[in-house]
């Protein structure tokens, strides 16, 4: 066969694939959740995964996640922290102050996501600033002194002849701006308030038994994820004390607490995976602003109400986001 035949041969072959073409994989980003019980990490799959699969970051196929639950022993998260740097994680996202200081003595390098800041992140040292954080936190705050206050004087507004109101605090809350704010809403209003702590489940009981024995009228359920975590069952030992409750979270109100207000959570958490999202992409913590939540939700439970024989004025109703039949 001549030459010019054996090359129109050749040209003849159909082209075939080249299976063994070079594929650079797709970088898998690690995020390693830090948190004081399971409550954040259910939190966390049902509101911040989906917002951040919408941002661009799948688990499972350019995400993994982590979780370092300390599952309501809060002495154990400075070893977890420790633990979730050793994972060597793209980003930190920390649930609550307590993780928050965690995750900070663990490492001064990687990214922390505050999921959220309980007290002013500046007057912590964890920032310099709102605008122009300087270090490797940042993230969403809430701060409790303030909203504490708040629940307060709405739940005297809404019962204002209930007069001595009991609050219930974290043991952790004691003596803290928190705890103090309290305090003070209430000598402003006139308002007599007695202060319970607790340290978890195991105390419940025996706290419930000395509010019912003090002759509270009302209860504020302060803030706090083992409250959060523990909603029904606060809800019930309030319901069987007589007391009417206000709770942080809208959904609190629909585990039996007769009032919820506090910031809209699942916009919070579509924040906390924005931060997530940004950082994955290069942003610096240093140079990203810190942020307060923006909208409230209050949340009124008619059914407690109705157990508790007691009525709910139409002027908190009117205001409710959600009513619960």
């Amino acid at each position: 066969m001549r030459r010019r035949d054996l090359l129109l041969s050749a040209l003849a072959v159909p082209l075939l694939p080249t299976p063994l073409l070079a594929q650079t994989p797709e970088k898998v980003w690690r995020v390693g959740l830090l948190t004081p019980n399971q409550a954040p990490a259910r939190l966390f799959r049902q509101l911040n995964l989906p917002e951040l699969a919408r941002l661009g970051f799948v688990e499972g196929r350019n995400l993994s996640v982590q979780v370092f639950s300390a599952d309501d022993a809060y002495e154990r998260l400075p070893a977890l922290a420790v633990d979730l740097v050793a994972t060597k994680p793209d980003v930190i996202v920390a649930v609550a102050p307590t993780a928050i200081k965690a995750a900070r003595a663990a490492t001064s390098t990687i990214p922390i996501v505050m999921a959220y800041a309980g007290e002013n992140p500046v007057a912590a040292g964890w920032a310099q600033s709102y605008t122009r954080p300087g270090g490797n936190i940042t993230g969403v705050v809430l701060l409790n002194p303030e909203l504490e206050g708040k629940r307060l004087h709405l739940l005297h507004e809404t019962f204002p002849t209930r007069r001595r109101i009991a609050v219930l605090f974290h043991s952790r809350s004691r003596n803290t701006p928190t705890d103090q704010a309290v305090q003070t809403v209430a000598q402003k209003a006139g308002i007599e308030i007695q202060s319970f702590y607790t340290s978890g489940p195991e105390e419940y009981e025996a706290t419930f038994h000395a509010i019912r024995s003090s002759g509270a009228d009302a209860l504020q359920i302060a803030g706090g994820p083992i409250f959060a975590n523990d909603a029904p069952r606060l809800a019930e030992l309030a319901l069987k004390a007589g007391v009417p409750t206000i709770c942080e979270w809208r959904d609190m109100a629909r585990n039996g607490c007769l009032i919820g207000y506090g910031p809209d959570r699942a916009a919070l958490q579509r924040r906390v995976a924005d931060f997530v999202a940004r950082l994955l992409r290069g942003a610096s913590a240093s140079e990203m602003p810190i942020e307060d939540p923006t909208k409230f939700e209050l949340a009124v439970n008619l059914r407690t109400a109705r157990s508790l024989a007691i009525d709910v004025p139409t002027t908190l109703l009117v205001q409710a986001d959600e009513v619960i039949e």
